[in-house]
């Protein structure tokens, strides 16, 4: 049984991956983070290739504000690493070093959260320096609009916060056909032989930091 590294704060979207099949590893409560952040998987955890990188591996200092809260908020895509290369943590860049993984630099620190993967060739976000650096690196871009994605305590949270992509198979964590975009979602998800699965549709689209395969 695969296991998900993923918030308990909205038990139903535990129950239903449960029915998926994927056994639930509750995040920690970090009381560090802002509040809507402190169980945010994406937060917390960051795996590149067999790796698992968590927040007791980091050398940089951890904080409440940004860049101290960013440290693991990075993509790993295609043997390639996306971020703010000024927040990642060191241990993650030397890894990435030691292991001739090509390290990408954008301005937006938040990278994980901001991006949702279809695979290693096809992602969606609302961020432009996300999509510019994508589209060099020759992945495929769906934009879509900013916001229409609940996060409690801003005014909105971010697409890869608000899903995961397991196998062939990508969970939102609330209704994503009220999101305006969701048409040109559905079709692009669906040209790379992807599947939608949403979760809690009387739930508003929710970006609880997503999940991480452990």
């Amino acid at each position: 049984m695969s296991k998900l590294l993923m918030s308990d704060e909205y038990s139903c979207f535990c129950k239903e991956m449960k029915k998926q099949g994927y056994e639930i590893i509750p995040t920690e409560n970090i009381d560090l983070f802002h509040l809507p952040e402190r169980r945010h998987a994406d937060m917390q955890a960051l795996r590149i290739r067999d790796k698992l990188f968590t927040l007791q591996d980091c050398s940089k200092p951890i904080g409440r504000d940004y860049p101290e809260n960013v440290r693991l908020n990075c993509l790993y895509l295609d043997n390639k690493l996306y971020g703010n290369l000024k927040a990642i943590d060191s241990a993650v860049l030397d890894f990435c070093s030691k292991n001739g993984i090509k390290t990408i630099h954008m301005n937006q620190g938040y990278t994980r959260c901001s991006t949702l993967v279809v695979n290693n060739h096809a992602v969606i976000t609302a961020d432009k320096s996300i999509e510019k650096a994508m589209k060099q690196n020759r992945v495929e871009v769906l934009p879509i609009s900013a916001g229409h994605i609940r996060l409690d305590g801003f005014d909105y949270g971010f697409i890869g916060g608000a899903s995961c992509t397991v196998d062939n198979t990508v969970y939102f964590f609330g209704n994503i056909t009220k999101h305006p975009d969701f048409e040109n979602i559905r079709v692009f998800i669906k040209q790379y032989n992807s599947k939608i699965e949403i979760l809690c549709k009387k739930v508003p689209l929710t970006d609880i930091g997503g999940a991480v395969l452990l």
